[in-house]
């Protein structure tokens, strides 16, 4: 009888029960979420890097000549994602990079870098790497920048831009595809892209002058076209990894045949775990702003904090 009681009791507590039954059943659950999301159901992730780059040149005496030079560059790239169970995925980037250059034959702090950058996508999922996107992003500088010139032997700037002005924003809607946090691409066939600058540097443009491509009397610029920007993360060798943001924009409404696109790669080389030495290659062609390609090429060791 004992025996037998047992067998009941144990066959009792193996039968499934309606409150232990998982509410979520892993079919009706989105992939990503799936393999993203913790028990309760959502996500969220925090993480990024603040780099702090030095580079320096001395002479004295020095027969073939030379310049002494000093340039600092703080640069932070933090990420904020998020995704939950019902397949929404929400991804962020913050972008912020600040230098300054002093050489021996200038008086003046000079400018070497100054990028404030906001990228955010917000995706509902169609399957484990595709989504459904909304894309913004949000470009400017933080600091006024100024033309440098020397009259009769007198160092002089004008200011040319300042906090905000020019800005930048793109929105678009289309598809996001992200493999990981080391590869994404987002497609947007219908893209809206706007300058925005302070009306006192167009206020006394000559006819036919443009700031920014802004015209003269406004204070902004928009186009509709297609965009495609993406990121991918290549670890070439142990220590040496290359990282690459791209933007790619088409115009559909003016000069259809000037093509927009921005690349930046950033290769670092990892002396140990607080040292590193970076190299920065930017390539920009926007014909709004200039209609010529603009290069920018940075290279120094420092400080690398992961956040």
């Amino acid at each position: 009888m004992l025996k037998n009681l047992l067998y009941i009791l144990l066959l009792i507590l193996t039968l499934p029960s309606k409150a232990q039954e998982n509410p979520f059943p892993v079919d009706s659950l989105p992939y990503d979420a799936i393999i993203n999301s913790t028990l309760g159901g959502k996500r969220m992730k925090y993480f990024g890097k603040l780099d702090f780059t030095l580079s320096q040149a001395y002479f004295e005496n020095w027969v073939s000549g030379g310049e002494n030079a000093f340039n600092g560059i703080l640069h932070l790239d933090y990420n904020f994602n998020y995704s939950n169970r019902k397949g929404w995925v929400w991804d962020n980037n913050l972008m912020i990079s600040l230098g300054g250059n002093r050489t021996s034959s200038s008086k003046i702090l000079k400018k070497a870098d100054d990028r404030f950058e906001i990228n955010s996508q917000l995706g509902k999922q169609i399957n484990q790497f595709w989504n459904y996107a909304i894309y913004l992003n949000f470009k400017s500088q933080l600091l006024p920048g100024f033309r440098y010139y020397d009259e009769d032997g007198v160092e002089k700037k004008d200011k040319l831009t300042r906090i905000f002005s020019p800005t930048i924003i793109q929105l678009g809607v289309g598809w996001y595809y992200k493999k990981n946090s080391n590869s994404w691409v987002n497609l947007s066939p219908l893209s809206a892209r706007g300058i925005l600058v302070g009306a006192s540097y167009t206020r006394n443009l000559q006819e036919g002058q443009k700031y920014f491509g802004v015209e003269k009397g406004k204070t902004s610029l928009l186009n509709l076209g297609a965009s495609v920007n993406g990121f991918f993360k290549l670890l070439l060798m142990e220590n040496i990894t290359i990282e690459n943001k791209f933007n790619v924009h088409a115009n559909y409404i003016r000069k259809i045949q000037n093509i927009d696109f921005e690349l930046n790669t950033i290769l670092r080389m990892k002396i140990n775990r607080k040292i590193s030495s970076n190299l920065i290659a930017h390539f920009l062609y926007d014909d709004d702003l200039t209609g010529r390609l603009q290069i920018r090429e940075l290279f120094g060791a420092g400080l690398s904090i992961d956040l």
